[in-house]
């Protein structure tokens, strides 16, 4: 009686020791299968795009907004447009660390006093104290012309050092569509991002306003995405913006450039296959994996079982 009642209790203790090996197995194959299907994508150059749209509150323009998503949308990009609204610190940090394969800022940027430094600004009201943790990583800007909404106001904005700390690029296109945004001898913001892993910036090299540089940013996508010829000679399709500097006292042209100079070759559908092929291939080759790894699960189950 006494034996046959010890052996009735050591089968659900076996049962549960193999339900828990089980699951336990389950549990960390689960994660390496997600390692290596989901962050081995992120190595590779991402069919994933992002506007944001920093000006859309004070120089709005929807057709834009339509003309790059639907350019951008047929060579096969998934896109994500931003407001003004999202124009704030966190968001920046967020947006840069996700890992956009084409990222369009369209936001004002300008060279900081007395420096070469160039910083995006953000549509965030400066406040006295707020962003402690990140005090060496942001700086204060303004407007310079006095009819722009909000010229009296201070803003954060984004530093070349900001992106270097946050940003994540793996190949990625960045079109900077500001003011000043690649002044010659100005190369710090561009460089944050090819640090980081970008294969190219796009900018200015002086002041430009809203409706010439939307205009020549549809020119160089049509001609970059539609007609897949290359960067250089996308760059070349677009025209100069000539404007008036009263401080030189004279006219000044400024052109859309492209950096670092290497790239001149380089052909968004060349990255476009590349992405899709190693996302197939990694795609079959995890999935195998995984399979592999769940039929030792069931083998373990099975050795337990009997």
């Amino acid at each position: 009686m006494n034996r046959s009642d010890s052996k009735k209790k050591k089968i659900p203790n076996k049962r549960l020791l193999i339900l828990s090996v089980s699951l336990s197995a389950i549990i960390i194959f689960g994660f390496v299968a997600y390692k290596m299907i989901f962050q081995n994508q992120e190595t590779n150059f991402s069919l994933k795009a992002a506007i944001l749209d920093q000006l859309s509150e004070y120089s709005p323009n929807p057709t834009f907004n339509t003309t790059v998503t639907n350019l951008l949308k047929n060579a096969g990009f998934n896109v994500s447009y931003f407001g003004s609204k999202n124009a704030t610190v966190p968001f920046y940090k967020q947006l840069i660390e996700s890992n956009y394969g084409i990222i369009i800022f369209r936001v004002h940027s300008a060279l900081r006093n007395n420096t070469n430094i160039v910083d995006l600004f953000t549509s965030e009201e400066y406040r006295e104290g707020a962003y402690s943790e990140y005090s060496n990583l942001l700086s204060i800007a303004k407007y310079l012309v006095s009819w722009m909404p909000g010229a009296n106001q201070s803003y954060f904005a984004i530093t070349p050092s900001f992106i270097e700390k946050f940003g994540h690029f793996s190949k990625s296109i960045i079109i900077a569509m500001g003011c000043s945004s690649l002044k010659p001898g100005c190369y710090g913001l561009a460089e944050s991002f090819i640090k980081k892993g970008a294969k190219a910036y796009i900018g200015w090299n002086e002041t430009v306003y809203p409706e010439h540089t939307d205009h020549e940013t549809e020119t160089f996508l049509d001609k970059f995405l539609s007609k897949n010829i290359t960067l250089a000679s996308s760059i070349d399709a677009t025209k100069p913006y000539r404007y008036y500097n009263s401080q030189l006292n004279k006219y000044v042209g400024s052109k859309l450039d492209y950096y670092p100079p290497s790239a001149m070759n380089l052909k968004i559908y060349d990255l476009i296959a590349e992405a899709k092929n190693a996302n197939a291939s990694i795609t079959f080759n995890s999935l195998e994996r995984f399979s592999f790894l769940m039929a030792s699960v069931n083998f373990k189950s099975k050795q337990f079982r009997d």
